[in-house]
């Protein structure tokens, strides 16, 4: 399938679909079910699922949730390959990627773009929960820096344009530029947030990263997904003939999202990871309040 067609759209918009599967992520947040919630109190929710890293952090579910524990990103394709096989003209899926692993919403990404489907067209909402601020803990040494699975890209012979959006948390950044050692590099990050703690302390922990007169500085409002879209493919259409183009979201995850949706739109960008391994920081990560989301309606069809 291919994309057609996405929009960013409100919970009352999404009030209009009978939805045929809703997945989310079951783990330590304390955000992981506030878009379920909201959403089963007012649409139809035929099948609903809870991936989970291992069974402990799926105890408490609602009734009627099932849960899969998912271990690798053959488990998700498998697993779409039994849920995605209704023989129906239109389908409709909802993704709270509030708390997935980066590849486990690129690989949802990547399936419905690469596999042909049983019906005519599958629409999806994509949905992130924004989170309180709670203050970053000290960095994990950075021991993986590679791209992200499902893709490959032929390497070339052209200099690297790096487009990095920076998180909070210290030596992120710095790690994957010198990993790479781009030509440019554009760096990204919110500014406004929905609060402004996020901004001082990412400031703070980046210093050195944005006062670099190399770095070719831009920002964008958290919740305006499609001028960030628009932002990065004007970068992306003015370098892609002299550059090969790296994506590395290090920051909120719906950067992260539309990164993985030009990678489908663009198949030569390439999309990095930077990580501790199983040495992660845990956050608690609680919803800033319970009607605020922010989702995107994306249309595959055949």
């Amino acid at each position: 399938m291919e994309i057609k067609y996405g929009k960013p759209v409100t919970v009352e918009d999404v009030r209009k679909s009978e939805i045929d599967l809703f997945l989310l992520a079951g783990n330590h947040e304390k955000r992981f079910l506030t878009c379920y919630n909201k959403i089963s109190r007012q649409n139809q929710i035929k099948k609903s699922i809870a991936l989970c890293y291992n069974s402990s952090f799926c105890r408490k579910l609602p009734t009627g949730m099932a849960k899969e524990v998912i271990g690798n990103q053959a488990e998700i394709f498998n697993l779409l390959n039994t849920l995605l096989s209704d023989n129906k003209e239109e389908y409709t899926l909802f993704v709270d990627y509030s708390c997935m692993t980066k590849p486990w919403y690129y690989s949802i990404i990547l399936y419905l773009s690469n596999k042909k489907l049983p019906f005519n067209k599958i629409k999806v909402f994509f949905s992130y929960t924004p989170s309180k601020y709670s203050p970053p803990q000290e960095p994990k040494p950075n021991s993986e820096i590679i791209p992200l699975p499902g893709k490959y890209i032929v390497p070339t012979n052209k200099p690297k344009a790096l487009i990095v959006c920076l998180g909070y948390e210290q030596q992120k950044a710095e790690g994957i530029i010198e990993h790479l050692d781009p030509k440019i590099s554009y760096i990204f990050y919110t500014k406004p947030a929905f609060d402004n703690r996020f901004v001082k302390t990412l400031e703070a922990n980046n210093h050195s990263i944005l006062n670099d007169p190399t770095n070719k500085i831009r920002t964008y409002q958290f919740d305006d997904l499609l001028d960030l879209e628009r932002q990065l493919t004007a970068i992306y259409e003015n370098i892609r003939d002299d550059y090969s183009v790296i994506f590395a979201p290090l920051g909120p995850k719906p950067f992260t999202f539309i990164s993985m949706l030009m990678s489908v739109k663009y198949p030569d960008i390439d999309v990095w990871r930077v990580g501790s391994g199983s040495d992660i920081n845990e956050y608690r990560r609680e919803p800033i309040n319970d009607d605020l989301f922010l989702i995107t309606e994306i249309v595959f069809a055949n």
